[in-house]
C-alpha cells in the first residue's frame, strides 16, 4: 500500500516542471499547475479539529488531496536566482457567511533549517482591511505553537493590497480541481474552498537577509508550517499537519506540523537515506586516514 506521504510527494515529482516555470503564475488557475507540500505524517490533515468548530479557519486534506500548495514561476532574469514570485494555497473546509474569507491563514517559514520559523506569508481578512502581507515572528523562540506569535504590526511587515492577480477564494469544482469528485473532504455538507495568494519571492529574500542575516534563493531547501486563525497574531484556530494542537509544547516537527523540506521552486529534497549516510560516513573515515597516513 503506497503511504500518504509517499502518494503527496510522487504527485509533487510530477507537478515540478511546470511549478518552476517562466510563465506568470495564474492564481485562480487549476491544482495541477501547483505543488502538493508533504508531511512526515500519515495524512496531511485532521479534518474538523478548528477550534471553535469554526469551518472557515479548517484546515482540511487527505490521503491523496494536499491540504496545502505552492507553486513558483522564475522572473527570467538571468543568473538571479531571487527574483519572480511565490504562491500558496491553501484548502479550507467552508466558507462562512458573509461570503468571502474572513480569518487568518499564513504560512510559516523555516528558512534555515533550525526548526524555527523566521517569517510568516499570510492573508489577513480578519479586520476592516483585506490584504497579503509578510510578517515577522514573535520574540518568543517560535518553535512550536506555545512558542510561536506572529507581530501584526510592524514596521518592516511588507504589505500588499489584494488583487485579481494575487488573491483568490474559489469554491472548489472539477475546473480548479480536474479529476477530482470529492469536494467536501470533511463530509461537514459545505463545498470546500481554496484560498491562494501570491507575494514577490526577492520580498522574501531581502526581509530574510535584512532582518535575520538569512540568505536564500529558489534552491534553498526551505519547511513550513501553515495554520489559521480568528486575527493575525498567532496561529491559534488550525494548523496543517496535526490533530488540534495548536496550544502544544510540542517542537513544530515533533507535532508533525513541519512540512518536508523543499525548494522554493516546489523541488521535494529528499532526506538522505540510511545507505547514503552510510556511505558518506565511510568516504570521511577514509579521508581522516588518508591525512593521519599522510604525517606519518
Amino acid at each position: 500500500m503506497v503511504s500518504a506521504r509517499v502518494a503527496i510527494s510522487l504527485a509533487a515529482l510530477l507537478c515540478c516542471a511546470s511549478a518552476a516555470s517562466g510563465a506568470p503564475i495564474v492564481i485562480d488557475g487549476p491544482t495541477t499547475d501547483w505543488i502538493a507540500v508533504s508531511y512526515p505524517v500519515v495524512i496531511p490533515d485532521w479534518n474538523d479539529d478548528e477550534q471553535t468548530g469554526d469551518t472557515e479557519s479548517d484546515v482540511v486534506g487527505n490521503a491523496l488531496r494536499a491540504a496545502l500548495y505552492l507553486q513558483f514561476d522564475d522572473g527570467g532574469t538571468p543568473g538571479d536566482p531571487t527574483d519572480g514570485n511565490i504562491a500558496f494555497r491553501l484548502r479550507i473546509g467552508a466558507q462562512r457567511n458573509p461570503p468571502g474569507f474572513s480569518r487568518f491563514a499564513a504560512v510559516g517559514m523555516d528558512a534555515d533549517g533550525d526548526g524555527a520559523l523566521d517569517l510568516f506569508i499570510g492573508v489577513d481578512n480578519s479586520g476592516s482591511a483585506d490584504r497579503i502581507e509578510i510578517y515577522d515572528g514573535g520574540p518568543g523562540g517560535n518553535t512550536s505553537p506555545s512558542t510561536t506569535t506572529i507581530v501584526s504590526v510592524s514596521p518592516t511587515a511588507i504589505t500588499y493590497a489584494q488583487t485579481a492577480s494575487n488573491y483568490d477564494w474559489s469554491p472548489i469544482d472539477a475546473t480548479i480541481e480536474p479529476g477530482e469528485s470529492n469536494f467536501d473532504l470533511d463530509a461537514d455538507g459545505n463545498t470546500d474552498y481554496f484560498l491562494s495568494w501570491l507575494v514577490p519571492f526577492n520580498d522574501i529574500v531581502t526581509h530574510l537577509s535584512n532582518a535575520y542575516g538569512i540568505g536564500i534563493d529558489e534552491n534553498t531547501p526551505v519547511q513550513y508550517v501553515v495554520g489559521t486563525s480568528s486575527q493575525d497574531n498567532a496561529l491559534n484556530q488550525d494548523l496543517g499537519g496535526p490533530d488540534g494542537g495548536t496550544t502544544s509544547t510540542q517542537t513544530w516537527e515533533a507535532l508533525g506540523a513541519l512540512s518536508d523540506p523543499f525548494t522554493p521552486t516546489g523541488v521535494l529534497v529528499p532526506e538522505p537515506s540510511s545507505s547514503t549516510m552510510l556511505l558518506l560516513g565511510l568516504l570521511g573515515l577514509a579521508a581522516m586516514r588518508a591525512r593521519l597516513s599522510s604525517r606519518v
